[in-house]
């Protein structure tokens, strides 16, 4: 289980998240007004319940946070994550019977988080890791981000159990700090750093631990409006979003234009129309979707260049070689190589 696309294409979000790191920016001496310039959010959206932004306008806001805060500010700011800061999504974790009903939940409607990273989970040899990748991010707001989304998704852990959880091991695709005490402290584990990727690994028995506020009947009322909030959302998302999400059903046979014009009711023309609008033009979608995704199974999933190019809709090798050198300036192999430099420092 994973979020569905890059979540900074993810559809519209509510300001809950944007005003906890305001409110961690004041405590620090920055004013909100600074933080949130050129973000397009405005102050008066940050108090509105009913306001929404894009993951990219929150973006934009951790980058100007991260720029003037020390590099263990993540930690911190993912502290002030609560269930209740994710509104209905929150709710339906917390009244599910047990935490493997909530992860489950949590997880098919993720998108409704405030999650910048692509967050995916798997269960195996009686164990469960939460991958929380970065890839899609921006460089400047990487660090801060992984950090916040890893320290939130434990945070939504002990508030579930009503006790403290500890992993029993953390890895970060990050450099080793000159002093790994703080992210000891926030985890409850010294992590792993300069790792491949990014993931918090959890004793599979507790998902099958009962929480202590279980409320079948509101658990399944939540989750019915969790699916009508991401429809709502999803419907208003932009063309582009939707050409994405049609895209990823089966990355190794991507539709074509007609298909995709057919799947979302509207003509080729009126596609085209859309696109357009939105500065942007199937193909270019078709090739930024391929992109991410290869650059994910590169590094993340540690596949060949051969096998992505397969994954990704390319019939040769060579083509998608090709295509990875108009995006990247070099071969998949070689940028792949060099991402995995990064993160050993």
């Amino acid at each position: 289980m994973r979020n569905s696309a890059n979540p900074l294409h993810a559809a519209a979000r509510s300001t809950g998240s944007a005003a906890l790191m305001c409110a961690l920016a004041e405590e620090h001496g920055l004013p909100r007004s600074r933080v949130i310039a050129g973000t397009g959010i405005g102050e008066a959206a940050l108090s509105d319940p009913a306001a929404e932004i894009t993951a990219e306008q929150e973006a934009r806001l951790v980058a100007a946070l991260a720029a003037a805060l020390p590099e263990t500010a993540g930690l911190a700011a993912g502290a002030r994550y609560r269930l209740a800061t994710y509104g209905i999504w929150g709710f339906a974790l917390l009244s599910s019977r047990t935490l493997r009903e909530g992860h489950e939940v949590g997880m098919r409607f993720v998108d409704l988080t405030y999650a910048l990273t692509r967050i995916s989970a798997e269960e195996d040899a009686g164990e469960l890791t939460l991958h929380f990748d970065d890839l899609d991010l921006p460089a400047d707001v990487r660090r801060f981000v992984l950090l916040r989304d890893a320290v939130a998704a434990l945070q939504l852990w002990r508030e579930s159990l009503g006790r403290p959880v500890v992993p029993r091991r953390v890895a970060l695709r990050l450099p080793e700090p000159a002093d790994p005490a703080p992210y000891e402290e926030a985890f409850g584990v010294r992590p792993a750093f300069a790792a491949p990727r990014s993931v918090l690994v959890f004793d599979a028995a507790l998902l099958d631990q009962p929480l202590p506020q279980a409320a079948p009947l509101t658990a399944a009322l939540c989750e019915a409006q969790c699916r009508a909030l991401l429809e709502a959302r999803a419907s208003r998302r932009g063309m582009s979003g939707r050409v994405r999400d049609l895209l990823l059903r089966d990355p190794q046979r991507m539709p074509g234009q007609e298909e995709v014009a057919a799947e979302l009711h509207v003509s080729v023309r009126t596609l085209r129309r859309h696109l357009d609008e939105e500065g942007t033009s199937f193909r270019v979608v078709v090739d930024q979707t391929r992109r991410h995704l290869a650059e994910e199974l590169l590094v993340t999933v540690g596949l060949s260049v051969e096998q992505v190019a397969a994954r990704v809709g390319y019939s040769e090798a060579s083509a998608f070689v090709h295509a990875f050198r108009r995006w990247r300036g070099v071969s998949p192999r070689r940028w792949a190589e060099s991402v995995r430099a990064g993160a050993r420092g």
